[in-house]
This record gives C-alpha cells, sequence and structure tokens, in this order.
C-alpha cells in the first residue's frame, strides 16, 4: 500500500441512454489521469439512468467495465465508478472498485434515492454489503450518492479500516449546497479523507476532494472537468493524534 498518492474525481454531464456520447466525455478526462493514482468517476456514468433501455444499459455498463479494467492495468489504476448491472434478474446500481486490472470490490447501492423512484426499477442492497476495498494504494470506501446523507453508513465503513471515502454521484443543482457541506462534515466527524465526483448538466458539478481536518483541498465549477490532490495517509494519524475523537481521555 502507498502513503502517498495523487487523487482525481473527474465531472462531466451524463446523459441517459447517450452511451457512446457518455463514454466519449469520460475518455477525454480519464486520459489525463495519472500512472499510480486513484480515480473518482460519477455514478452510472456510462449510461445515466436509463430506465427506457435496461439491457442496453446493462450490455454497455458491462463493455465499460471490462475497459476500465484493462485501462487500470497499464496505469496501474484504482478507479472507483458505478454501472447498472443485472444480477439473478435483479437490476442493481453497483459501485465497482478496480485495482490495477482486477475487479476487487462490488456492492449495491444500500440507500435508493425517493424523489426519482430509484426504488421502482433497482433493488436496493443492506447494511451487510457495505465494506471496505483493499487496494494498492489504500482501504477505500464506496458511497453512492444519497448515502452521502446517512452518516451510519460512514461509521460502519470507518469501522471496517477505511481510509478513503469516495463518493461516487448525480447529485441535482438544487441540493447544491447539501452535498458542499455533507462532504466536509463527513471529513470531520470521521477524519477521514472524502473523494467526491458529480455529475454536471443538470447535476450539481462541484466536486470536491477533502482532506481528514475538514479542509477542501480542490473543489470544481458546475461544468466538465477534472480536479486532483496529493493524498497523504499520514495526514489521517496526525489528525487523530491532535484530536482523538476516539481515545478514552478526550472529552
Amino acid at each position: 500500500m502507498r502513503r502517498t498518492f495523487k487523487a482525481y474525481a473527474l465531472q462531466f454531464e451524463t446523459v441517459e441512454c447517450d452511451f457512446e456520447g457518455n463514454y466519449n466525455r469520460f475518455l477525454t478526462l480519464f486520459n489525463f489521469c495519472s500512472k499510480n493514482s486513484l480515480v473518482v468517476l460519477p455514478e452510472v456514468f456510462p449510461t445515466g439512468f436509463c430506465y427506457s433501455d435496461i439491457a442496453g444499459a446493462v450490455r454497455f455498463s458491462k463493455k465499460v467495465v471490462e475497459d476500465i479494467i484493462s485501462f487500470s492495468k497499464g496505469l496501474e489504476l484504482v478507479v472507483v465508478f458505478s454501472v447498472m448491472e443485472m444480477v439473478n434478474g435483479k437490476l442493481y446500481n453497483s459501485v465497482k472498485v478496480i485495482d490495477s486490472g482486477r475487479e476487487v470490490f462490488s456492492r449495491p447501492k444500500v440507500k435508493l434515492f425517493p424523489l426519482t423512484g430509484e426504488a421502482e426499477h433497482f433493488t436496493a442492497g443492506n447494511f451487510d454489503d457495505l465494506k471496505v476495498a483493499e487496494t494498492s494504494l489504500c482501504r477505500v470506501a464506496p458511497v453512492v450518492c444519497f448515502e452521502l446523507r446517512f452518516s451510519e453508513i460512514f461509521s460502519i465503513l470507518k469501522s471496517k479500516g477505511a481510509e478513503v471515502f469516495a463518493v461516487v454521484a448525480q447529485w441535482g443543482r438544487a441540493r447544491r449546497e447539501h452535498w458542499k457541506v455533507l462532504n466536509v462534515a463527513r471529513a470531520i466527524e470521521f477524519q477521514r479523507f472524502v473523494i467526491s465526483a458529480n455529475g454536471t448538466g443538470e447535476m450539481a458539478g462541484s466536486s470536491v476532494i477533502v482532506d481528514p481536518w475538514g479542509r477542501t483541498l480542490v473543489e470544481g465549477g458546475t461544468g466538465i472537468g477534472l480536479i486532483s490532490a496529493d493524498v497523504d495517509l499520514l495526514r489521517i494519524l496526525k489528525v487523530e493524534q491532535k484530536l482523538p475523537l476516539m481515545g478514552k481521555d478526550f472529552c
């Protein structure tokens, strides 16, 4: 495991069912990511919430997963993203962690967003699915969009050894301020790095990387682009020593 590495959050517009267009927007930014880095992508970026062609979206998403596995091998990347996936006849919004040519982790989204009817199409995961991915860079805890609102999810993931929370999202513009506050709050509350990638267009953009002290290292605007920052895992230890929230003598 590396103690320092570069992290990226990519943001671009994901258009529902525009498979090739979404893929090309992804590639344009992905090509700028350097070797041995962590890359976080927006939620269901290859297809959007393509309910009008679920079969096509699932097929295309499978191809994209295979491509990212291949890309990551040559560049020794850890990549976090989610896709529409069919398992045993059930549709899931599955968040995946790819590490240097291997899929090392996958789980379904636990908290489906009620305002857009996700539960009418997807099957939700459960809290037993919440685990941390051991990767060549760090222990990554994937979080999917609406799950950002639930501190108990972060608490479970921290208890399982999370060093970096990687948030993949399609978070709407009307709730941009919630997005900004919650990302910083989770970093402060759990004293971990938070690396969050959001969509643009109808979404809020504002992808962000926050350190364990709650300092925003870099924040994206509302348009297409990528942000990056250096992650030093020793910063977690330093913050915990300075502010030992879990220590028995702390008050």
